[in-house]
């Protein structure tokens, strides 16, 4: 059986180095690419299974990169690396199509994992366009999201969510849930676990969060929860 191929697109020759060596000592295929220009190229030439982008690059970066991928057949999934805390990039790349992200400095044992789960149990998630203006302050916003949310208004949550990570200073737990949440209804499993558990990480008695990663755990588990979606602060919770 052919391995899967993956193309690692990064200006930092020494993070390439890492990434390169991870992969291909687990039996993949690696191209790699220093810039975004460089990356579609490859893309066009060699259809690699999996993108691993970092969103900083010269010449063209990530996100134009992810434009880019809109114009490609077939397309390759995509993770995202980002600084630490660049949660609203990494929220934008989402809405481009990525399917995951991974926060530098990055391990080993990150990367194996993201890829292995991306490259076994591919997701078909699509984008989603719309632009919210959002006026007011972080708390306000959030429960613009919650009211979007309870509404199945995914669109309007999903840039309000993008405002409110430029403005997060507090509060992180929250906002990591209802990032969840969002994930969760655009069936992006991955990514909903993945933010439950920062917010988890954030406050360890955040009980919106524990409850929808309970969900989350008895659906994988037994294909069914009784537990209704947690949307957090003044409690509004969306039938499960």
């Amino acid at each position: 059986m052919k391995p899967a191929s993956i193309l690692i697109a990064d200006d930092e020759g020494g993070i390439r180095l890492m990434l390169r060596t991870t992969l291909e000592s687990d039996g993949y295929q690696v191209f790699e690419a220093s810039n975004g220009r460089e990356a579609v190229n490859v893309i066009r030439a060699q259809h690699p299974d999996l993108l691993v982008l970092d969103l900083n690059m010269p010449v063209m970066d990530g996100m134009a990169v992810l434009e880019q991928l809109k114009k490609i057949e077939p397309r390759p999934r995509v993770i995202i690396l980002t600084a630490y805390g660049s949660v609203s990039a990494a929220v934008k790349a989402t809405r481009l199509g990525a399917i995951d992200f991974l926060e530098k400095p990055i391990t080993p044992a990150d990367l194996r994992q993201a890829v292995k789960s991306i490259l076994e149990e591919p997701e078909l998630d699509a984008p989603i366009n719309g632009e919210t203006p959002a006026a007011g302050g972080y708390d306000e916003v959030l429960e613009y999201i919650r009211h979007a949310l309870q509404r199945e208004d995914l669109a309007s949550a999903e840039s309000l969510l993008e405002v409110a990570a430029e403005r997060r200073n507090k509060q992180a737990a929250e906002y990591f849930n209802l990032l969840g949440v969002l994930y969760e209804a655009q069936r992006k499993w991955r990514l909903a676990r993945k933010c439950y558990g920062r917010a988890i990480s954030s406050d360890g008695k955040h009980e919106p969060s524990q409850a929808n990663m309970r969900r989350l755990y008895e659906l994988h588990t037994f294909g069914k929860s009784s537990q209704p979606v947690m949307l957090g602060e003044h409690e509004t919770a969306k039938g499960g």
